[in-house]
């Protein structure tokens, strides 16, 4: 693919009431995820290695922990000259301020700014609660040689992993390809075993996109890009693309739960992250991690700079994460800068940053309703349980 080809737009404005403290004071995309990484590298290595030279990201809240992370985006190609990383925040703000006023007319111009600067020819468009791994190139193959306005990327998955999510979208798609249906989960009944499961990834020209723009500006209709897309969806050729590869969808801290703890599971791992198109992300060196000689370790992936001197079982444990002696930390996440003291004992959790459990603290949770502890918080109460 030529360079310049492809730009992308990456929405970070998901709903994520259900994820608790875990979103409050970061969008899904910065959540932490398999150790080292976090949400939005996936799609920002999926736009890399089709060689897209700019990206604009449209937040909904604050941006802080985006930018923290994603600084220039030199780890994914994306400062050199004549592109770049475009951030662009607190656009649930812009949306209230334009409904209160009844603005019409320029709600899209950071949109439209871009995607005429970016000189492209193809633009990518997706949300950010989406993990795959995706070969870009090969969609923009697909659009080029079917008759298509729209690509449209779905997944076939079990319909119990759609079945009470309403947020999701199910296709139906004729002999040829051709999108010709869209419903909201709950809408019909799903008589098979498997639906086609709505990525929101679309892959379409400028100039279609910024067709649809138009009209939604015509419409005074100031919503979420991807939002407008399927809104506008089916008066335009769709044709879908199917993804087969792994796939998580981070909508809860269940949801979020299983698709760390699913990393455990070679094949999860091997099919998310060794394939043909490596998962980048920032670069932190740090020292190894050490175990003790009394340490017990079952199926668990370790980052660099940890001290461990405890027991863990089926756990992921993030970076510079201190585990006493005596300490049990069974199928739980523990993220990065954590303190787990002596005797205490963790099953079924989940403990953000820097979080300090006193020794002897028990925090019990279950599968179905891990327990959640937030940024920064010392535990220093000596049973905690649902």
């Amino acid at each position: 693919m030529r360079k310049h080809e492809l730009c992308a737009i990456l929405n970070v404005a998901e709903d994520d009431t259900e994820l608790g403290v875990l979103t409050k004071k970061r969008p899904i995309a910065s959540l932490p995820f398999a150790c080292r990484y976090r949400i939005i590298d996936f799609n920002l290595s999926n736009i890399a290695h089709a060689g897209a030279k700019s990206a604009a990201i449209f937040i909904a809240d604050s941006g802080r922990s985006l930018y923290d992370h994603i600084r220039s985006g030199k780890c994914w190609d994306l400062d050199s000259y004549g592109g770049g990383i475009f951030t662009f925040s607190q656009n649930r703000h812009k949306k209230a301020l334009y409904e209160a006023a009844s603005r019409k007319g320029d709600f899209y111009e950071d949109h439209l700014a871009f995607l005429t600067r970016s000189k492209a020819n193809y633009v990518f468009v997706a949300g950010s609660k989406i993990i795959a791994n995706l070969d870009l190139v090969d969609v923009i193959k697909k659009h080029e040689t079917t008759p298509s306005e729209i690509v449209r990327i779905y997944k076939e998955v079990p319909k119990a992993e759609v079945i009470n999510r309403p947020k999701e979208r199910l296709f139906t798609i004729n002999d040829s390809g051709k999108i010709t249906n869209v419903v909201e989960e709950g809408r019909v009944t799903i008589d098979t075993e498997t639906a086609l499961l709505d990525m929101n990834m679309s892959v379409l020209k400028v100039h279609t996109l910024i067709d649809i723009i138009k009209r939604a500006e015509a419409d005074n209709l100031n919503e979420d890009i991807t939002d407008i897309i399927n809104h506008y969806l089916l008066d335009y050729c769709v044709n879908s693309y199917e993804y087969k590869g792994y796939l998580a969808n981070i909508e809860s801290v269940k949801d979020y739960y299983n698709a760390n703890i699913g990393m455990l599971n070679e094949e999860n791992f091997n099919e998310l992250f060794h394939n043909q198109l490596p998962v980048i992300t920032k670069t932190q060196s740090g020292v190894p991690t050490y175990f003790s000689e009394n340490a017990d370790i079952n199926l668990s992936q370790f980052a660099t700079g940890c001290e461990v001197y405890g027991t863990v079982e089926e756990s992921l444990i993030f970076r510079k994460v201190n585990i006493h002696e005596g300490a049990k930390i069974k199928n739980s996440i523990i993220m990065q800068g954590s303190r787990i003291g002596a005797g205490a004992i963790i099953e079924y959790a989940i403990l953000d940053k820097n979080v300090v459990v006193e020794p002897g603290v028990r925090i019990i949770g279950t599968r179905d309703n891990p327990i959640v502890i937030g940024k920064d918080i010392t535990v220093h109460a000596y049973f905690w349980n649902i």
